[in-house]
């Protein structure tokens, strides 16, 4: 303003800027800067002041193409106009589109309006750009137009016949907005749709009504909003004609409650509905694996070829009841694992039967995971190589998410943990882009189980876990976020911080009532307590997790291995200390003879397990060189295959082994190398208790061992972060004593764990502590001191 008045301008020849102060401080300047704005826009002529204000309705900005569309409704000159304003220095024009400067202006322009003028002009401009909108190649005027006529709102409609043509613009443009995966503006669109529809809309307008009823629950299913969805389901089962026109809001309520707390109820309504449907799932007694057996001798008869060529389904009723049974498998095979078989055997035999529909690869990849989980690990591959194939034939990859989940984990026992992991980040996309938000999750839990299982580092996985528990909170995925809250604890544990999950009060109603998060939170404080060497904690909690293993997942999951290698360690752990130490032998033999068949199907994955299953059995047998043999092949199994967590455990193991047979200078050295792996994990909270158990023992043996001094001086490092002191002082602490080790190795320190995040600053305390340790490791070593 000051420049454009020549109060404040440029001078070339003194390369200076050059004003006049008093002409400036006598100019009469507003109290705010919209005020400003205001009297700027107001001193433009009247045709750019209007031209402005329209623009100004379209937000920050617009593309020249509208403002041209609307240059002929409206019989002004607006691109001219907007031109002068472009000069003014109110608006930029580039890449094809006028841009206020400063959203102040666009505010001031906006409300230099009334109200109800900016009501009825969103509305015709709305109006306006819809007719263009359905020649568009790109769609992004119905998108336009569909704003405006929202920004005005039901009120602004004049001529009722209108009403149902906004109705009918919200609905195709919600349905692109679902194309591009964004089902929170969809729900936006199919709700500002529904609300212009007057009220005898279920009478008049049926299809059109039932059609955005419909398309308005399923992005509400998708955004996680079940008070809507409820609304949605209310109105579609009070004025839908016919049972069948009510069956896609009871698949999307069905869905809604079986990952919310409610599991059991939604399997129950989704077979009354199946039933209704023709189809009859209850009464069949049949075991699984007779089940299994019998799909695969119908299959037998077909081919890759003519499974993959099967025309597609078309009879309606057969399409959403396969939608039914494929929401079914993944709640049934927690709850009810021997009945789930049923269900896919039914999904098989109706594509076979009516055609191909996009929930078919579901059936397949589930059977090739039961086959998988009875042994048959090849068979099961087959089978989820066939279902991935089947997702490009049948001409949607709605169901793309489950298939990648389920195949994934029996891909895990075949190709490298750690080459599968990015696979679950496919699914998930996959699944995201059709709003399954359940399979979307799902792949993201496993996802973080596999993180643990493969050795990514402990500080990653617990942001990954973060971000997973936050997704399933938004999307009120209770089972699910239940089950991850039990992870992320035993991540938590590792890295030694105090941080607990924030459980919600359902949590513990899923816990009571599901058996398969029963298993996981068991199996989690066991692993928990045995990575922490608490016995007591261990013995308890594997004996709860024994007691409800029976009854879950019908399909194979790469935990299930973990699991299985873990009930051996802890076995032969519990043979070693316990009464009935047979009974713990033949568990861990079993758990073996599992490993080492996995182990010939994926040696990457499971070679370095069996080994160190191997050699845990040989320790109980006291066949202590078939031991040492297995021990030396498991830690450089675990190496070779970059499993530097199991590498950390292997060490570990054969440091108790060898502090057993008395071989201290052994022990040492493998203790240090486990705490060096443990580090580079990222599991500071399982070095402390090492450290610790360490401590404990070399104390113990002499009286001039390690004291507290030395204790507090490692605990301030740790606090402070310096990782690699900590391992320095381990060390030098542990050559300084020498080889006085005794085998009291198994405390429970589970409770006492715990590292506190990096402290900003060195306190006195700290200091103190350090200088004291050093002096006297200093006399110890006669000067020689790696603490120097």
């Amino acid at each position: 303003s000051l420049s454009k008045e020549g109060l404040l301008r440029p001078s070339l020849s003194r390369r200076r800027w050059e004003w006049d102060k008093e002409k400036i401080q006598s100019q009469k300047l507003p109290d705010d800067v919209a005020m400003f704005i205001t009297e700027s826009i107001q001193a433009l002529s009247a045709d750019v002041k209007s031209a402005t204000c329209v623009l100004s309705c379209f937000g920050a900005s617009a593309d020249i193409t509208v403002i041209k569309t609307l240059d002929g409704a409206l019989n002004k000159n607006l691109v001219d106009n907007l031109d002068v304003a472009v000069r003014e220095g109110l608006l930029d024009k580039a890449d094809d589109k006028y841009r206020f400067s400063h959203d102040r202006i666009q505010e001031a322009a906006y409300n230099m309006m009334e109200m109800l003028d900016r009501c009825h002009l969103h509305f015709f401009y709305g109006m306006t750009l819809a007719p263009p909108a359905d020649v568009d190649t790109d769609d992004s005027l119905l998108l336009i137009a569909a704003n405006q006529l929202n920004l005005a709102g039901p009120e602004a409609v004049q001529d009722k016949s209108q009403n149902a043509i906004v109705a009918d613009l919200n609905l195709r443009a919600g349905k692109k907005a679902m194309e591009m995966s964004d089902f929170e503006a969809a729900y936006s669109y199919f709700d500002n749709g529904i609300s212009f529809l007057r009220k005898k809309h279920w009478k008049e307008h049926y299809a059109l009504s039932l059609e955005l009823f419909d398309l308005a629950a399923k992005c509400a299913h998708t955004n996680g909003d079940t008070l809507s969805l409820q609304l949605l389901y209310e109105q579609v089962l009070t004025y839908g004609r016919t049972f069948e026109d009510k069956l896609n809001v009871m698949y999307f309520s069905t869905c809604a409650l079986a990952f919310s707390s409610r599991l059991p109820e939604s399997i129950e309504k989704g077979l009354d509905i199946l039933s209704k449907l023709g189809f009859e799932l209850r009464g069949d007694e049949s075991s699984m694996e007779a089940c299994v057996q019998e799909t695969k001798s119908f299959l037998s008869g077909c081919t890759d070829n003519d499974i993959l060529n099967t025309r597609r389904m078309t009879d309606p009723t057969t399409i959403i009841a396969m939608k039914f049974l494929g929401k079914m498998e993944l709640g049934m095979t927690q709850i009810m694992p021997k009945s789930i078989a049923r269900v896919t055997q039914r999904i098989i035999q109706l594509s076979l039967l009516h055609g191909m529909s996009p929930v078919s690869p579901i059936g397949f990849v589930h059977l090739g995971s039961f086959i998988a989980k009875f042994g048959d690990i090849s068979g099961g591959y087959h089978y989820v190589k066939l279902a991935r194939s089947l997702l490009d034939k049948v001409g949607s990859r709605e169901s793309a998410g489950e298939v990648i989940c389920i195949g994934t984990q029996v891909v895990s026992y075949v190709e490298p943990l750690q080459a599968a992991l990015e696979y679950h980040d496919e699914g998930f996309t996959a699944a995201m882009a059709y709003g399954d938000v359940i399979q979307a999750a799902l792949n993201h839990i496993q996802l973080c189980i596999s993180y643990v299982f493969a050795g990514v580092n402990l500080q990653t996985t617990q942001e990954k876990c973060a971000k997973v528990i936050k997704f399933m909170e938004d999307k009120r995925l209770v089972i699910f976020m239940t089950q991850m809250q039990y992870i992320q604890h035993s991540v938590f544990k590792l890295i030694g911080t105090d941080e607990e999950p924030k459980y919600v009060a359902e949590g513990q109603n899923v816990l009571a009532t599901n058996n398969s998060v029963k298993t996981t939170y068991y199996y989690q404080k066991a692993f928990i307590s045995f990575t922490f060497r608490s016995y007591d904690g261990t013995k308890e909690n594997i004996g709860k997790y024994l007691a409800c293993i029976g009854n879950t997942w019908a399909n194979l999951f790469i935990n299930h291995a973990f699991h299985a290698f873990y009930i051996g360690l802890i076995s032969f752990w519990l043979a070693r200390k316990s009464k009935d130490g047979q009974h713990w032998i033949e568990r861990g033999k079993s758990s073996k003879l599992a490993l080492k068949k996995w182990a010939e199907s994926s040696s990457w994955t499971f070679e370095n397990k069996w080994f160190l299953l191997e050699a845990e059995e040989s320790f109980c047998n006291n066949n202590y060189d078939a031991a040492k043999t297995y021990y030396d092949k498991a830690i450089s199994s675990a190496k070779d295959h970059k499993f530097i967590n199991e590498e950390a455990l292997a060490c570990e193991l054969a440091a108790y082994f060898y502090l057993e047979l008395g071989q201290k200078d052994k022990a040492l050295e493998l203790f240090l190398l486990a705490h060096e792996k443990y580090h580079e994990w990222g599991a500071f909270g399982k070095c402390t208790s090492l450290f610790k158990v360490v401590s404990f023992n070399l104390s113990s043996s002499i009286g001039t061992g390690l004291t507290n001094t030395d204790t507090a001086a490692w605990k301030k490092y740790h606090e402070w972060g310096a990782f690699g002191k900590c391992t320095s002082l381990y060390e030098f602490v542990s050559s300084s004593i020498g080889t006085g080790l005794t085998n009291t190795t198994d405390t429970d320190t589970s409770d006492s764990m715990g590292q506190e995040t990096a402290a900003q600053n060195l306190d006195d305390d700290m200091l103190s502590s350090l200088d004291e340790a050093l002096q006297r490791h200093t006399d110890m070593a006669s000067g020689a001191s790696v603490l120097g």
